[in-house]
This record gives structure tokens, sequence and C-alpha cells, in this order.
């Protein structure tokens, strides 16, 4: 069933694309937000799709390693409008088979080339699409703000269900947190507090990248790989014209926490939403003068032929 969309009058109107909202205020999912920690709404498709665009550059714009063969078929999960899918097309020289689940139907783009359900994948995918062991690749990509830790197991099972035997998973997290902070970087490690407090407040894990490949171990994946990317924001940015732009939308990211402030703040960072939001002011100053490079990560793993 569809979510049920309401307006948020604090927020300005948009229009992303061929995507707008019926009123002037951006619309957002109820039955969504609730999940997903991030916001999952029309402004937020925006950001994502700003964000696609820089993810590429650290992976030299490549989404996969390989070309895939003719009539492959792949699923994206989490695929909020399909942009993922429609990228991948357009770099691979053959024909395939693009389909993507999202919880939600209101992003989903009316393209002929993308088949896109709504799914929640915590749960198994209906019996009558008949895509048990159907998919050359399933791909997933930065969901640790989407999937509490105790429910990652059964995810990662539902998700191999439907990967063909000799097919691949490609699940794509990052390694937000680093250990060599440097003391140049105070406002870094404040934001490393941040993520440390938003993952365990909302029962989610930031680490969950260091752990996929004991799960698809688990479920009987062999060949597993990790790649790993440096993710550079502000002054590390790989392209001189996105160190301003990155370290902005790094900030425009994490702003809506502070709505889910409590009365007893962010221990070590903010006592309230103002604090907060100039935290954030001063973290853009920071990564546009010495920047903040996390570790993209693609993990894949083959299923057996047997």
């Amino acid at each position: 069933m569809a979510a049920q969309i309401l307006p948020l009058a604090a927020l300005q109107s948009t229009n992303v694309g061929n995507l707008h909202a019926s009123s002037d205020t951006p619309e957002v999912f109820v039955g969504t937000e609730g999940v997903y920690f991030l916001p999952h709404n029309l402004v937020e498709i925006e950001r994502l799709q700003r964000q696609h665009r820089f993810l590429k550059t650290a992976t030299d714009d490549k989404l996969i390693p390989d070309a895939l063969p003719s009539g492959s078929k792949v699923l994206d999960s989490g695929c909020a409008d399909g942009t993922w899918l429609l990228e991948l097309a357009s770099q691979n020289p053959e024909r395939l088979h693009l389909q993507g689940v999202d919880l939600n139907d209101t992003l989903f783009q009316a393209q002929p080339s993308l088949d896109l359900r709504v799914q929640d994948i915590r749960e198994p995918f209906p019996a009558d699409w008949q895509w048990k062991n159907a998919f050359d690749l399933v791909h997933q990509r930065l969901l640790v703000w989407g999937i509490a830790g105790a429910e990652w197991p059964a995810v990662i099972h539902h998700l191999s269900d439907v990967v063909k035997p000799g097919g691949y998973i490609q699940l794509v997290e990052a390694e937000w947190i680093l250990a060599d902070v440097s003391d140049r970087r105070p406002e870094q490690k404040k934001l490393h507090l941040v993520q440390e407090w938003s993952a365990s407040s909302f029962g989610m894990d930031v680490h969950i990248w260091d752990k996929l490949d004991d799960l698809l171990r688990a479920e009987g994946f062999e060949d597993i790989n990790i790649s790993s990317f440096d993710l550079g924001y502000g002054k590390t940015a790989k392209h001189e014209e996105d160190r301003t732009r990155s370290a902005e939308l790094w900030a425009e990211s994490f702003r809506h926490i502070a709505r889910k402030i409590p009365t007893t703040g962010i221990p070590g960072v903010a006592q309230d939403a103002a604090e907060y939001h100039e935290f954030l002011d001063r973290l853009v100053v920071e990564m546009k003068t010495v920047g903040y490079t996390p570790k993209l990560k693609w993990v894949r793993a083959r299923k057996p032929l047997a």
C-alpha cells in the first residue's frame, strides 16, 4: 500500500526534474520517515541525486567492476527514483533488465525501461513475483541509516534469496568513522560523536560495513571481495569543483538531526538545535580547509552454483 503524503509547512517548495510537489511545500511520506533515519521526501531526492553524482567521483564513475552480459537481470534495493539503475544501463554496452524496490512508490520515475516496485526488504519478497534465484546482480547502497543493526541478517538473507546461482551481490556502505582523526580536525571528532550517537540512539549500526562479509559468508556466498575508495569531502575531494559543494552536501545531509535532539542534547557536541547548527557551520569550514575522507566500500560476493 502506498504511504499517505502530508506537507511539511516548515520547508520550502521544490522541483526536482519531473518530480514535483503538488502543493507549496515538499511532501513527506508518512510510514517511511519513521523507518529511514535520513529524510525520505521529494526534497531529499534532489540531495540523493547530487550524492549519486558525487559518489561516482570516488570510483572514477564506475558503478560496478565489469560490464554485464546482454539480458542480465539487475535488482537495486532501496532504489529511490531509479537513478542508479538508469545510470548503470547507460554505462553498460548490452541491454539489461532493470528492477528496483523501495518502501514507497512516490519517488519512482515513470520510465519504460524500469520495473520499480514497493517492497520492505526486511520482509521476504512476494512468492508470486517469482524472483527466487532470478538476478545476475543485486545491488544496495548506503542503507546504514535505513536498516536497524539487528535487521541486517534478515535483509541479507532476503537479498541472497533472489540472487541466481553464479550471480553477484554488491553492497555499498562506507567507513564513516576514522580512527586517525588529528587535532587539526576538532569538528570532525565531534562529527564522529554525532554519527555514533545518531546510530546507537535509533538502533542503527554505523560500523555495518565491517560486518557485511561475515553476513554474506553465513549465507554461503563465495569470492567475497571488499574494495575501498577514498571519498573525499571539502579539501580532499577528488575534483576541485567538488570541494565547496561536497562539504555543504555533507552538512545538508545531517541538518535534519536538529529536530531529533533530545532535551539532554548530543553529548560532547550540542545542547540544542541552535548549537548543533553552529557546529555544522564550523564543520563545513573545517572540511573546506582540511577535508574529510571516509572510505567508500564495495562488498561483493558470488552465490555458488550449487
